[in-house]
């Protein structure tokens, strides 16, 4: 067996867990794989973002990190989430709160889309939901003071679409959480695509 076909085989393996550990549809990832070779690097992106927020976590978790005391994130915020090539984006509000597990802190975001706009010789032309999605993390993760990951899932247009998304915490200059920053990525079969994403309060 040659170097590039074990290399093949632990993308692939690398996928699956990731898959499984987020409740994604193993299928619908391998249909949009086969169709869109441009999927492969972008999601090969997640994967090194994912083993990487694993790594930090599990270090939390041994050497006695995680039970100290978590960023205030909990309560109201905005957000919004535009599209890579910078011409749609959709955005709402939601709640999230902190929990103490076993494990350590867990939290939870449940939030509402209520609006989406496309952009129009070179402006934002912003439309209100008829219908509100509601949308909410499935898993989720703080790795290290100023960092965490989810797994969402949102049903919009009796559709239940699923992604994952990563961000960094910024402070005000009382030390207080009031912007989160980063990425993010829906995933296959209903319109994937990743961009950027803005949590502020």
């Amino acid at each position: 067996m040659n170097e590039k076909t074990l290399r093949a085989i632990l993308f692939y393996v690398l996928i699956a867990v990731f898959c499984v550990s987020a409740g994604i549809d193993l299928a619908s990832v391998a249909g949009k794989l086969s169709i869109d070779p441009e999927y492969k690097n972008k999601l090969f992106y997640v994967l090194i973002v994912e083993a990487i927020a694993s790594i930090f976590a599990f270090w939390k978790q041994i050497s006695g990190e995680h039970f100290s005391d978590p960023p205030e994130i909990d309560g109201v915020w905005k957000y919004e989430c535009i599209r890579e090539d910078d011409t749609y984006k959709h955005g709402g509000v939601c709640e999230i709160s902190l929990k103490r597990a076993s494990f350590g802190w867990e939290f939870s975001i449940r939030g509402k889309r209520t609006w989406f706009a496309h952009k129009v010789n070179g402006a934002w032309e912003t439309e209100s939901l008829a219908a509100v999605s509601g949308w909410e993390n499935t898993w989720g993760t703080f790795t290290g003071d100023d960092s965490l990951r989810y797994a969402y899932s949102i049903n919009t247009k009796g559709t239940l679409v699923q992604g994952y998304g990563w961000a960094t915490i910024g402070k005000d200059e009382g030390n207080k959480p009031n912007l989160m920053e980063g990425n993010f990525f829906q995933l296959p079969p209903h319109d994937p695509f990743y961009g950027y994403q803005r949590y502020w309060r």
